[in-house]
């Protein structure tokens, strides 16, 4: 191929060739950024996960202290569990929630039983509640941000009537305690 006929073949394929060219600039230009730009950024978060991830599973550090902060932080959750003789109050600030959402309180049970391995008393308690559906999405979300160490095991929803909006909540919830002088 001549010289000559290189340039009619460029002057007769100026479009395509102006494509072939832009997409080879646009890939070279991928390239460079990527090898440039990405590649050490992604190697600098791969090693600083690595390094959290090595702190996480206790790699490296002194073990004794490692050991002395986990037995602080088991302590300052013991001293957060209510006391025995703060289930009353705990139970009234419940209903004090459901009060607060347009609920009425219909019936409550409860049962306590010993943890002995884990040094607690759990309370069982079963409620019955009376109300609009939207008072009680509030209660349980305001029942989630309680300050106790309480727990929503179960729930069940009714509705008798097809026309009105009154549903009656029924739940089981456990409510952790320590028992006193300890």
């Amino acid at each position: 191929m001549t010289r000559n006929q290189l340039l009619e073949v460029l002057k007769a394929k100026r479009m395509p060739i102006a494509v072939i060219l832009v997409l080879i600039l646009t890939n070279m230009g991928i390239v460079i950024y990527s090898q440039l730009v990405q590649e050490p950024k992604l190697v600098k978060l791969q090693d600083e996960w690595t390094e959290k991830r090595r702190l996480v599973t206790g790699g490296g550090g002194d073990l004794a202290a490692i050991y002395r902060q986990g037995t602080a932080d088991l302590a300052a959750f013991q001293e957060r569990i209510p006391l025995k003789r703060d289930f009353t109050r705990q139970m009234m600030e419940v209903f004090e929630i459901a009060a607060n959402n347009g609920l009425k309180v219909k019936g409550i049970t409860y049962k306590p039983e010993a943890q002995k391995e884990a040094n607690l008393v759990v309370y069982g308690v079963t409620m019955s509640l009376d109300g609009q559906y939207a008072g009680i999405k509030s209660f349980i979300s305001d029942l989630q941000c309680h300050g106790g160490l309480l727990t929503i095991d179960s729930i069940s929803l009714s509705n008798t009537s097809m026309t009105e909006e009154a549903v009656s909540l029924k739940m089981q919830l456990s409510a952790y305690l320590r028992p006193e002088g300890k």
